[in-house]
């Protein structure tokens, strides 16, 4: 009758943690994205990508209407054929004065006076130019081109539709492939671990090795760290796909595997639980423990010994030495 009004506990055995493997799922994605936009305000006469899409860097992507821009090169054109052709005849009487104004054949204020023309003539030629290549540049930025080799990330131009200078209608991933995830707080994991990224693709998977490249710091609300990849190299995927990743176990020596139910944290890496002493009617013993990583819902902890029982149902009014009933044994395995 004693054990009735005894406090009724759930025990589990620990045992040493095993090297499993850590298993989350992350997003894959590249190490930049790129906005792309027309430098002058037009109308979209079309978009040859769609999202997903990859692309070479000097693919034509979206083009603007471009009648206008041609009819000012054309006139450009015109215009520095004509400078010239000015040049050309200011330097030939330039050339023809030259001794003349010795002899008394002109004087020497005509033979500056064509000298003057021909630099002037120079300057028109040069404006001329310039004047060309800028309509040429204009006429080239009513193409969009891909500024590198990437994927489509999304299309938001439509063809027919007038955008102003610098509205996006296509973005660009570049770079390096990437995936990001989080992990709690409290894991045990550093830049340049191991890790394996996977994806099924028509039933057969495939994975690529990657590496922590970076850590981030622990968001207070939640408690999770957001952690970069580095991958050896690309997947067949869209940007924002979802992956899987499976990160290799470091060896963790001296740590068994305990339900976070059973921990009492203190601190983020300190904790203590209730530990059963091996009499037939078993009495309450507490533990402290260092937690040293997390698996799922449980934590690998330092400060307990394989074998030893543990209470796996916390209470309030558990108290030092204090007897127990068991009403239930378990194994963590």
């Amino acid at each position: 009758m004693r054990r009735a009004s005894l406090p009724a506990v759930q025990a589990l055995t620990v045992h040493d943690a095993s090297s499993e493997k850590s298993v989350f799922v992350g997003t894959y994605g590249t190490s930049r994205s790129i906005p792309l936009a027309p430098t002058q305000a037009g109308r979209i006469t079309a978009i040859s990508v769609v999202s997903g899409q990859y692309v070479h860097r000097g693919d034509i992507l979206a083009a603007l209407e471009d009648r206008l821009l041609l009819e000012m090169e054309e006139q450009a054109e015109g215009e520095v054929d004509a400078a010239r052709a000015e040049v050309k005849q200011a330097a030939a009487t330039y050339k023809r004065s030259q001794g003349l104004d010795t002899i008394g054949g002109l004087s020497s204020g005509v033979v500056e006076e064509r000298a003057h023309s021909w630099q002037v003539a120079q300057g028109k030629y040069k404006s001329a130019r310039a004047a060309l290549t800028q309509a040429q540049i204009q006429v080239a930025e009513a193409k969009i081109r891909a500024p590198e080799d990437g994927r489509i990330i999304s299309v938001t131009g439509v063809p027919g539709r007038l955008v102003g200078a610098g509205s996006e209608i296509i973005r660009l991933s570049a770079g390096e492939p990437e995936v990001h995830f989080k992990v709690p707080s409290s894991s045990s994991w550093t830049v340049g671990d191991r890790a394996d990224v996977g994806v099924s693709v028509s039933q057969n998977s495939q994975s690529v090795h990657a590496v922590i490249k970076e850590i981030g710091a622990v968001d207070d609300s939640s408690q999770m760290q957001d952690v970069k990849l580095k991958l050896d190299h690309s997947l067949p995927l869209a940007v924002d796909s979802l992956v899987t990743i499976v990160l290799v176990p470091h060896e963790v020596s001296h740590a068994v595997r305990v339900p976070l139910t059973a921990l009492i944290s203190e601190d983020q890496d300190h904790a203590h639980l209730w530990g059963l002493t091996e009499e037939q009617e078993p009495h309450l013993v507490l533990r402290r423990v260092q937690i040293v990583g997390l698996r799922g819902a449980d934590a690998l902890v330092e400060g307990l010994t394989a074998g030893e029982r543990i209470v796996t149902n916390n209470d309030e009014s558990f108290k030092s030495d204090e007897p127990v009933h068991v009403v239930s044994q378990a194994s963590e395995g």
